[in-house]
C-alpha cells in the first residue's frame, strides 16, 4: 500500500527553514540512542517532504554508525517510500533498491523490507509504462518469497492488480487482487493492508460490473475496522467506514432494494471523514446511481456535475449514465467519445515501445514479392482500414442511442474492445502506410534497389493480411452473436482440407520450422461437413502455432483411431506450450497468453464456436508436454442420413 502524503505542501523556502530548525535541535541532543528516537518521531510529522528524506538520511548514519539493524531497515524502506511519492527518477529509486538488496539479511524483517522495495518500483516502472519490468519484478517475487513467507507474496499479486488495472484489464486485477487480500489478512496484528485492498476489490468490482459480490468485502471491511479500533485514530477508522457505505450502496442497488441503499447513503453522508479528491468522486459517484435508480437524473447530476478530463474512468462512464438519464444524449455520446478515445490514448502510450519494436521487426522481414502487386496491396489495405474505421464509427453511433441500462452494459465490451484492436491496427496499418508511400514517391524509389522494392512489396502484403484476418475475424464474432453465422453441409475430403489449409499459411512458416502432414485416412474418404469452416479451424490453429513457436516443427495430423465414431483433427507444435491450468481460457474472446504477442485474440475463441456449430469441440491436450497440441474433434455423420443443410 502506498503512503499518502500527510504532511501538506511547502515550498522551498519553507521547506528549508525546517531542515534548519531539525538540524539545530538534533545538535542539542545528546547520545546517539536519544538523537535515533528523535529522528525516527520527526520523520513520522514530515511524511513525503524532502526533509523527511534529509531526517531518513541522518538516521540511517546513525544507525549504521551503531549497527542498529531495526533502524537501518525502517530508514532503507522509507528512503525508497519519500523518493517514489516525492517523484524521484527511476535511476535514484533503483540505487537505493540496491542497497537493499545487497544487505541480503536473512530475517523476517528484511524480507518485507525487501518487498516494499520491489514494490516501490514496480510502481515506478507502471508510472512509466514498462509494464515488461513490472512482470519481472513480480516474477522474482514469487519466485523468491515462495517458501518464506506470504508478505512478499502479497506484495507481487498486489503490484499485478494495479499493473493490468493501469492497462484497463479489470478482470485480471480483481483477480491478482483478491489473490492479495486473502494473504494480507494472515497479518492479525495490523489489518491496514487487508483494508487498503478490500477497497482496491471493491473499486474492480465497480469497474467490470459484478456488484453481487460487494456485500462480501463491505463486511469485510466493517469486521476489520471494528479489530483496529485499538489501534488507529478515529480519523484514519471513519475513512474507511465512508467508503464501506458507499461501496454497499452498489451492492443494495443490484439488488433493487432501495430502502437499504438509501440507509447505506445516508451512513455515508453522515461521516465527517477526511477523503481525498478521488475517494470523494466515488463516493458521490455511488450515490448518482442511486438517485438514478430513484428516477431522480437531476438530483443525480447534483453529485457529479463538472465534467472532468482526468476523473477517475469509471467515475466519467457515471456521468455519461446519467446525462442519459436526464435526455441529454448528445452530451452523453460526446462525453462515451472522449471516454474511448482516453482508453485507446491510454492503451497506445502504456505499450508505445512494444508496437514500435514490432513494427521494426516487420521492417527486417526477408522475404520476396513481386512489383506489381504493391500498389493494389496498398489499396486493399485502405479499403481495409476505411472498413474497421466505419465499424467503430457504428458502434459508437448505435451506443449512443441506448437507454442508460444498455450503455453501462456495453462500456465493459468497448473497453475490452478497443484495449485489444487500438495497437493491432496500429501496427499494419504504419506499416502498409508508410512502404507504399515510400514505394509510390518517384525520388524515393529511384533509391531503393530491385531487392529492397520486393522486400518492402512482400512488407506491404504481409501487413495487409493481418489487417484482413482481423477484420475477418471481428465480422465472424459479430455475425455468431447476431445468429446469422451459416455454414453449408455437404460432402469432402478431410486430406483435401488439411492440405489447402497448410498451403494458404505456409508462406508465414519460417525456414527453420518444418512444417508437415501425415494422415491415417485415404484421399477418398469423406465427411459430411463445412469444408471451409473446417479449414478455418485448422488455419486458426496454424496461425496461433506459428506464433508461438520459434524452431523445431509444427505437425497437422488427421485420425481415425484417436476418437472411436468420430475424426480427429490435431495441430502440435514445439513451441512455448500452454499451462494446463489455462486450457479452457486460452478458447476465451481476446485471451492471450502473452498481452506483447501479435494478435486480436479471437481466433481460438472462433474455433470453438465453429466446432459447436459442426456439433464438434476443440480443446488443448494437456497430457502433451514439448509445446502445445490442439484438438479438433468432428463427428462422422452418414452422408445418406443427410440432405442439404444449412444452419
Amino acid at each position: 500500500m502506498l503512503t499518502t502524503d500527510l504532511s501538506g505542501q511547502t515550498n522551498p523556502s519553507e521547506e528549508d527553514s525546517i531542515q534548519q530548525d531539525y538540524i539545530r535541535r538534533l545538535e542539542n541532543i545528546q547520545g546517539d540512542k536519544a538523537r535515533m528516537d528523535s529522528l525516527y518521531h520527526w520523520c513520522r510529522l514530515t511524511l513525503n517532504s524532502e526533509c523527511e528524506l534529509m531526517l531518513l538520511k541522518k538516521l540511517l548514519a546513525l544507525a549504521e554508525t551503531n549497527n542498529n539493524d531495526k533502524y537501518k531497515l525502517h530508514c532503507l524502506r522509507n528512503i525508497m517510500r519519500c523518493q517514489y511519492n516525492i517523484g524521484y527518477e527511476t535511476d535514484t529509486l533503483i540505487a537505493s533498491y540496491e542497497k537493499i538488496v545487497n544487505l541480503n539479511l536473512k530475517s523476517k524483517e528484511y524480507r518485507h523490507v525487501l518487498a516494499d522495495a520491489k514494490s516501490y518500483l514496480a510502481y515506478q516502472y507502471i508510472y512509466e509504462g514498462n509494464f515488461v519490468n513490472v512482470y519481472d519484478l513480480a516474477n522474482e517475487m514469487f519466485r523468491d518469497f515462495a517458501s518464506e513467507d506470504h508478505y512478499g507474496l502479497m506484495k507481487a499479486n498486489e503490484i499485478l492488480a494495479h499493473s493490468y488495472s493501469e492497462i484497463f484489464q479489470d478482470f485480471k486485477a480483481l483477480e491478482y487482487a483478491k489473490k492479495a487480500f486473502e494473504l494480507s489478512k494472515e497479518n492479525e496484528n495490523d489489518y491496514s493492508e487487508a483494508l487498503y485492498l478490500a477497497m482496491t476489490i471493491c473499486h474492480f468490482l465497480n469497474n467490470v460490473g459484478k456488484p453481487e459480490e460487494l456485500l462480501t468485502y463491505t463486511n469485510e471491511i466493517g469486521a476489520m475496522v471494528q479489530k483496529e479500533e485499538s489501534r488507529k485514530t478515529e480519523n484514519e477508522l471513519d475513512y474507511y467506514r465512508t467508503m464501506q457505505h458507499a461501496y454497499a450502496i452498489g451492492y443494495y442497488l443490484y439488488e433493487e432494494n432501495l430502502d437499504s441503499a438509501r440507509i447505506e447513503l445516508y451512513r455515508t453522508k453522515e461521516i465527517d471523514a477526511p477523503l481525498d479528491e478521488i475517494d470523494t468522486k466515488l463516493r458521490n459517484m455511488m450515490m448518482a446511481r442511486y438517485f438514478v435508480a430513484c428516477n431522480r437524473p437531476d438530483t443525480a447530476w447534483i453529485c457529479i456535475e463538472g465534467l472532468d478530463t482526468v476523473a477517475p474512468l469509471i467515475y466519467q462512464e457515471e456521468q455519461a449514465r446519467v446525462l442519459a438519464a436526464m435526455g441529454r444524449y448528445g452530451e452523453a455520446y460526446e462525453w462515451e467519445r472522449y471516454i474511448a478515445h482516453r482508453i485507446s490514448w491510454a492503451f497506445d502510450e502504456t505499450f508505445s515501445n512494444q508496437i514500435m519494436e514490432m513494427e521494426t521487426r516487420y521492417k527486417l522481414f526477408n522475404i520476396q514479392a513481386q512489383k506489381n502487386e504493391i500498389l493494389r496491396y496498398a489499396l486493399i489495405g485502405g479499403g481495409i482500414a476505411a472498413l474497421v474505421i466505419i465499424i467503430l464509427v457504428l458502434i459508437l453511433y448505435f451506443r449512443q442511442k441506448s437507454d442508460a441500462k444498455k450503455i453501462a452494459r456495453a462500456n465493459n465490451t468497448q473497453k475490452i474492445f478497443l484495449q485489444n484492436m487500438s495497437h493491432e491496427l496500429r501496427t499494419p496499418l504504419n506499416a502498409i502506410c508508410g512502404f507504399s508511400q515510400l514505394l509510390t514517391d518517384i525520388d524515393s524509389r529511384a533509391l531503393l534497389s530491385d531487392e529492397e522494392i520486393q522486400q518492402y512489396g512482400e512488407i506491404v502484403r504481409g501487413n495487409t493480411d493481418m489487417l484482413s484476418t482481423l477484420v475477418n475475424d471481428i465480422l465472424d464474432v459479430s455475425d455468431m452473436e447476431s445468429g446469422k453465422y451459416h455454414i453449408f453441409l455437404d460432402h469432402c475430403h478431410p486430406n483435401e482440407i488439411c492440405k489447402k489449409a497448410i498451403q494458404t499459411v505456409s508462406y508465414r512458416c519460417p525456414a527453420n520450422i518444418n512444417l508437415y502432414y501425415t494422415t491415417e485416412v485415404e484421399d477418398d474418404f469423406e465427411i459430411y461437413s463445412d469444408a471451409q469452416r473446417v479449414q478455418q479451424i485448422i488455419i486458426n490453429y496454424l496461425t496461433n502455432a506459428m506464433k508461438h513457436t520459434t524452431e523445431g516443427e509444427i505437425h497437422v495430423h488427421c485420425s481415425l483411431k484417436e476418437n472411436p465414431d468420430m475424426i480427429t483433427f490435431s495441430v502440435t507444435d514445439t513451441g512455448v506450450g500452454v499451462p494446463a491450468e489455462k486450457a479452457d481460457l486460452i478458447f476465451e474472446r481476446f485471451e492471450k497468453l502473452n498481452i506483447f504477442t501479435q494478435g486480436t485474440g479471437l481466433g481460438l475463441a472462433i474455433c470453438r464456436q465453429l466446432a459447436t456449430l459442426l456439433q464438434g469441440k476443440v480443446y488443448l491436450d494437456t497430457t502433451y508436454t514439448n509445446g502445445a497440441r490442439f484438438v479438433f474433434v468432428h463427428p462422422l455423420k452418414s452422408a445418406e442420413d443427410k440432405g442439404s443443410q444449412k444452419q
